[in-house]
């Protein structure tokens, strides 16, 4: 390859052409060695020989230098003078109508964000540049990150706007064979298990290559000290709307409504963006249309924009964020964030929790977050404090209920005796028994973890210790669900309603059987628990014990006189559905008990009608010895005649 640089240049600048002749040696060595030709390549080569101006856009690192370089380099082969402009004014400067040439501008009017300076710089010159690349000899090769492009004040600069190649656009974005291709040449190996969904693939290789102590497969699992220093340049720089518009995805937890920027916002939002302003040192009274232009020009780098929310990119990139800004503006995150965001990304102290992106805050903010937390529940936020992940760690509530305890008697009471303010799930007809419940009490949460100290407290503030939860779940039902035997004793002690049902008509005694907890059915029964309540669907605790296999309950009912008899919502009895699903075990177990071997069903049907149209031999067998085998159903049909 020839690197041509034209005469003109040499002539009016022959130090600048010759800088310009040792940069594109270097381009080109470099190319030679380290350079993937992509279908993103192939397009901006095809726009650049079709237009007079192409303009390269993406986010950092995804490759929108190396892709111009290679152009530029391309552009000569094809008898270009390549010039590399630094000034809007070298354009005109440089431009001969008798030569071919192509003018590359890269980071056009900022790396960071839009330079109001350049933008005055180029503005006077766009009907020049219109003029030089409508005469078809020379163009023009820009490259442009996404958030300054999509400013609108690069608006002004048409001639840039009139053909974009957008690398992380779905027809140019590299395909998951080109990052491949990129991570063999740089790394000399296949690629393992990696992250193929981080746009700046191509900078995280080019790291990797560079710094040869990088474990490669930790790195691209999580290349986050790439954004961590992007974001670190956006501060440094004084960005800080930049800045503080990505903390504000982070505070509002990845749902920043439209609306918070354009529409009438309550006192306690507005504050809470002032003081998100302020950590990120920024004027209280930024005006909030300034942070939405932010998030606009942020968008397809960190920002995207659905149904008018904006989130991150993708869930990776939130969890960096939350932690980096958990470990840049703590105080203000844990005074004025989402509940969400308190409850799930913040620890107070090291547990078995393993997440990277959880932060381990400091102890002098301890007491802080703790008063976040009852802030909270007094404003009827119950299900987000006993969701959060420090209340599953016993250290933490101790220290939770200590200070608790150290609250004005009256604020005590009235914390325990704090109901959830949501509203309860709405099931159709097929989903009203669904798992899924909502513990809408102080004691049904504390019931639910399974801390005695704590229900202890509920229930010594006065509250309603049978008090439900939305689908009729009973303090004394939540803890048992959860096996938590001790807190169940205790309660029971308390006198707890242990006969009452959830909306299945279930009491605790009847979980007990099916779960066959046979301590449990022996403490509640000696507290003359009823053992002979149905649920909903007629079952009674014999068929559960029977149905979830647990024999020693069978027997235990059976020796205290429990009705076998006893038919279910079908109208089948225990011994009709032995002969009729062949269940000869559990037949013998009531033949021994003295069953009524006559017995028949709505159609008349007698015990050995229905093992006879089971083909149940044995049970046929075990009946014959004692069963009318010439007894007639209601089509006057007998035994022998099914079996005929």
């Amino acid at each position: 390859m020839i690197l041509l640089i034209g005469k003109t240049l040499l002539k009016q600048a022959p130090v600048h052409g010759i800088r310009i002749k040792e940069t594109l040696k270097v381009w080109k060595d470099n190319d030679d060695k380290m350079f993937i030709n992509t279908r993103a390549v192939q397009c901006v080569l095809k726009c650049i020989q079709e237009n007079g101006c192409v303009t390269i856009t993406d986010s950092f690192g995804v490759g929108k230098t190396t892709t111009l370089r290679h152009i530029a380099l391309l552009m000569a082969d094809e008898g270009y003078d390549v010039i590399l402009v630094t000034k809007p004014s070298e354009i005109v400067r440089f431009y001969n109508p008798n030569t071919k040439s192509l003018f590359v501008v890269d980071d056009l009017c900022g790396n960071f964000s839009i330079d109001q300076s350049d933008i005055k710089s180029w503005e006077p010159i766009m009907q020049d540049l219109n003029q030089i690349i409508d005469i078809n000899q020379s163009k023009i090769l820009a490259a442009c990150r996404l958030q300054v492009y999509q400013d609108e004040k690069f608006d002004s600069l048409s001639v840039f706007k009139s053909c974009v190649c957008n690398m992380l656009s779905d027809s140019m974005c590299l395909s998951k064979t080109e990052k491949n291709a990129m991570y063999m040449l740089y790394l000399k190996a296949k690629p393992s298990v990696i992250d193929y969904r981080y746009d700046c693939f191509p900078l995280l290789c080019k790291l990797c290559h560079e710094n040869s102590e990088l474990d490669a497969p930790d790195f691209f699992r999580n290349p986050f000290s790439v954004y961590e220093a992007e974001i670190d340049k956006l501060f440094k720089k004084g960005l800080y709307a930049k800045y503080c518009a990505l903390a504000l995805c982070v505070v509002f937890n990845n749902k920043l409504n439209v609306d918070l920027f354009i529409e009438d916002i309550d006192e306690m939002t507005k504050t809470i963006i002032w003081n998100t302003c302020e950590a990120c040192k920024l004027d209280r009274g930024t005006s909030r249309l300034v942070l939405q232009s932010e998030l606009d020009l942020l968008t397809h780098t960190f920002i995207q924009k659905e149904h008018n929310v904006y989130k991150t990119i993708n869930n990776k990139i939130f969890d960096f964020l939350a932690y980096y800004f958990g470990q840049k503006i703590l105080y203000c995150l844990i005074k004025n964030a989402d509940i969400g965001l308190i409850k799930e990304r913040f620890l107070l102290g090291r547990s078995d929790i393993v997440n990277q992106f959880i932060a381990v805050i400091p102890l002098k903010y301890h007491q802080i977050y703790i008063k976040r937390m009852i802030d909270d529940w007094s404003k009827g936020k119950v299900q987000g404090v006993f969701n959060n992940i420090n209340m599953y760690i016993p250290l933490f509530r101790n220290t939770f209920l200590s200070f608790l305890k150290t609250l004005n008697i009256s604020y005590q009471k009235q914390l325990a005796n704090t109901f959830d303010k949501c509203q309860p799930c709405t099931h159709t007809s097929i989903m009203q028994f669904s798992n899924d419940d909502t513990y809408d009490t102080p004691l049904l949460h504390c019931c639910y973890i399974g801390d005695i100290a704590l229900v202890n407290w509920c229930c010594s503030q006065g509250v309603d210790e049978n008090r439900c939860s939305f689908n009729g779940k009973s303090p004394i039902m939540v803890g048992f669900e959860r096996g938590h035997t001790e807190l169940v004793k205790m309660l029971l002690e308390r006198r707890a309603d242990w006969n009452k049902c959830d909306k299945r008509e279930e009491s605790i005694l009847m979980m007990a059987f099916e779960h066959g907890h046979t301590d449990m059915v022996k403490m509640l029964l000696e507290r003359r628990a009823d053992w002979k309540k149905c649920d909903k669907r007629e079952e009674s605790l014999l068929m559960m014990a029977f149905e979830h296999g647990h024999r020693d309950m069978v027997k235990m009912l059976l020796d205290r006189g429990v009705d076998y008899n006893i038919c279910d919502m079908f109208g089948e009895s225990f011994v009709m559905q032995s002969c009729k699903y062949g269940d000869n075990k559990k037949l013998s177990v009531f033949l021994k008990k003295g069953a009524d071997l006559n017995e028949c069903d709505g159609q008349n049907k007698s015990l050995l009608a229905i093992a006879c149209e089971g083909d149940h031999i044995e049970i046929v067998n075990m009946l014959l010895k004692r069963a009318n085998y010439n007894k007639r159903d209601r089509y006057d049909e007998s035994c022998v005649m099914k079996s005929c």
